[in-house]
């Protein structure tokens, strides 16, 4: 904003005279600081804006705002489709009292009509709807509590308004209220600044952000006091933000799914598919906690879920310690087993799902049942949309059942009682106590056991397949499956097939008779065939008593058996291995807490570095300048020094 202005400029601003002369005039009689004006032949003065009177000061600031403010088009607010409710409903009253004043101008002129009308409005004589109306008609306070009545003058305009329209679209358009006009957000032009700083990942509040806004406006604007006066307030804030979608808002402050769960999406239509042409899958942690199967301490499980996607028919389930490759592996052997072969197999990214269990061009189960595995992008459940949701539905629906539930609903300090109740129980019973507190004794069954989690699992997905009416499908699952299921398309396996097939399969190099896995040498004479060679060497998860060796073609060579391990005394399954690796990595993630709090409660000393002279330097060269001896630092110097003082 400039600070120098001619009398030109002045003129008409803050109740000056319009003319110049007048407004050079008042300057010279009141003495405004003035200099000669440049570029400008023949001279002519400038006024300092510091020296003009506060009203004229005022009325520029607002002139240089308004001309800072980006320039609209004004919008009609009584255009017909922007028209509110209340807005109709106030036209339609107006235009009913100006059909009963042109029924009273068929008696007597216009003018006594609408004077008689309005009299009779101020003394309630008009009939009861007619009068009712008034107070619509006004639209001047909503609760209805208001006594003020009509005008002539107010009246009769609208009869005037209402002649000049020639359908009842303009009628209605003409007489409703103009309505007050909120700002667009292109009008809020300090929008964009306060959203840099509001756009922070680490959840900063509104007035947190206001408060940074404002400081560094100020620091910024410093030597733009008019820039300073248009801040918004923090009000004004709020309600700039109510105009942004949650979308908007959120961008900048959410990242991932959880940014992406705002957005709109693109819903997938699953009805086009058939049986058996599309399973997803998913594992999902439990909102309870039940015994271990191993040790009985409690745990939270996980379950995992495969779903075929035409029917919304739960095909196969496997619960585990973890989502992890076994139970992946577990749920499609059983749905394979009982309901065929899919074309796809639909999940997440994660390691219990994309792994060389399932995946590997020759070793792995899917490519050796013909399956395709297609995966979703990472952090992103919205495209598994309805196994989501089913984990919602039915894994809530089995966890509430049991005492240990601790998800959405469950009451904060009973999980907290429960929790503290069956943890000092087991640490009671491992302790070998005889004598239980009352609180123990409580505790006891609110901690179910691994099978009786089972058991409701299997009776949870029976119900969702047999019972549920799935809000999509319009029926059970099982019924869609039924009516979409056509047994000719069902490529189903054998008994045989199928443990061979879902024997996990890895690649070992065979040596003079023996292969090694998992710690464990098979041996069998036909390997020395092979020798140096790659095979396939499949094997049960849970007997590692042998394995089925085959060529990289699946040409079957043998079966070998464990036999001279030197490792271990007995054959080590792969269950136990997954589970001692397990056990191995809990260890080392204690191990580390139990670190950091040693390093807690011994904190480390730090010396002072001397950065001119080594210490013993520093020694040496005193002894030497008071003629003493020398300070040994090396073997050799205190043998040296032992030696003078024997005369050796």
């Amino acid at each position: 904003m400039k600070a120098w202005f001619t009398a030109k400029d002045l003129a008409g601003i803050g109740g000056l005279s319009k003319h110049p002369s007048n407004v050079t005039r008042l300057a010279k009689r009141e003495k405004w600081e003035y200099r000669q004006k440049e570029g400008v032949k023949g001279g002519g003065f400038e006024y300092a804006m510091s020296s003009l009177p506060e009203k004229v000061q005022s009325a520029l600031k607002k002139k240089v705002i308004a001309s800072l403010l980006p320039k609209t088009q004004p919008t009609k607010n009584n255009d017909l489709e922007h028209l509110t409710q209340n807005q109709r409903a106030i036209a339609d009253a107006r235009m009913t009292i100006v059909a009963y004043v042109q029924q009273l101008e068929q008696l007597q002129p216009r003018y006594k009509a609408i004077k008689y009308f309005c009299n009779q409005a101020k003394n309630n004589g008009l009939p009861e709807h007619v009068q009712s109306l008034i107070k619509v008609a006004n639209a001047r306070n909503k609760n209805g509590k208001s006594e003020r009545t009509l005008s002539e003058r107010t009246l009769n305009q609208w009869v005037l308004d209402y002649e000049k329209c020639k359908t009842p679209a303009e009628r209605l358009q003409r007489l409703a209220p103009l309505q007050r006009r909120e700002k667009e957000l292109n009008e809020l032009v300090w929008l964009p600044h306060f959203l840099a700083v509001y756009r922070n990942t680490n959840g900063v509040n509104i007035a947190e952000a206001y408060t940074q806004y404002i400081s560094q406006a100020a620091e910024h604007y410093a030597d733009q006091p008019y820039m300073l006066e248009i801040l918004p307030s923090l009000s004004a804030v709020r309600r700039g933000l109510k105009k942004l979608n949650p979308y908007m808002r959120a961008i900048g402050r959410k990242t991932g799914a959880e940014l992406r769960a705002l957005n709109t999406y693109v819903k997938r239509d699953w009805s086009v598919l058939r049986a058996n042409d599309v399973w997803v899958g998913d594992g999902h942690s439990m909102k309870m906690k039940v015994a271990h199967p191993d040790h009985g301490r409690p745990f939270i499980p996980e379950l995992t879920l495969v779903m075929d996607t035409a029917s919304r028919f739960i095909v196969g389930w496997s619960v585990s310690l973890a989502e992890n490759c076994l139970a992946v592996a577990d749920a499609i052997r059983y749905g394979v087993e009982k309901h065929g072969i899919p074309a796809i197999y639909y999940s997440d990214n994660g390691g219990g799902e994309k792994n060389w269990m399932l995946d590997a061009d020759i070793t792995g189960i899917l490519p050796r049942l013909g399956i395709n595995h297609q995966t979703g992008i990472p952090g992103n459940p919205q495209a598994r949309g309805i196994i989501e949701r089913v984990n919602q539905t039915l894994a809530l629906r089995i966890a509430r059942q049991f005492a240990t539930y601790h998800g959405t609903g469950a009451d904060r300090e009973t999980v907290r009682k429960t929790s503290t109740a069956v943890i000092s129980l087991d640490k009671a019973l491992r302790d070998g106590r005889t004598e239980l507190t009352d609180k123990q004794q409580w505790a006891k069954g609110k901690l179910p056991t691994w099978q009786q989690f089972i058991d409701a699992v299997q009776i949870g997905v029976d119900w969702y397949n047999n019972e549920h009416i799935h809000r999509e499908i319009g029926m059970t699952p099982a019924r869609k499956r039924q009516q979409l299921l056509n047994d000719d398309d069902i490529i189903r396996v054998t008994p045989i097939e199928a443990r061979d097939m879902f024997r996990p399969q890895v690649l070992r190099v065979a040596q003079r008779g023996w292969v090694s896995l998992f710690n464990n040498d098979y041996f069998s004479q036909r390997l020395l065939d092979v020798d140096g060679e790659k095979v396939v060497v499949a094997f049960d998860i849970h007997d590692a008593n042998s394995v089925i060796i085959r060529k990289q073609d699946g040409t079957y060579l043998c079966e070998a058996i464990w036999n001279g391990n030197k490792r271990a005394a007995f054959a080590e399954t792969f269950v136990d291995k997954a589970r001692k690796e397990r056990h191995q990595r809990r260890m080392k993630l204690k191990q580390e807490q139990v670190d950091e709090i040693r390093a807690e409660a011994n904190p480390v000393i730090t010396i002072e570095h001397q950065p001119s002279t080594d210490l013993l330097h520093g020694l040496n060269q005193v002894m030497k300048q008071k003629n003493e001896e020398r300070v040994a630092i090396l073997p050799s110097e205190l043998e040296y020094q032992r030696r003078k003082a024997m005369g050796e």
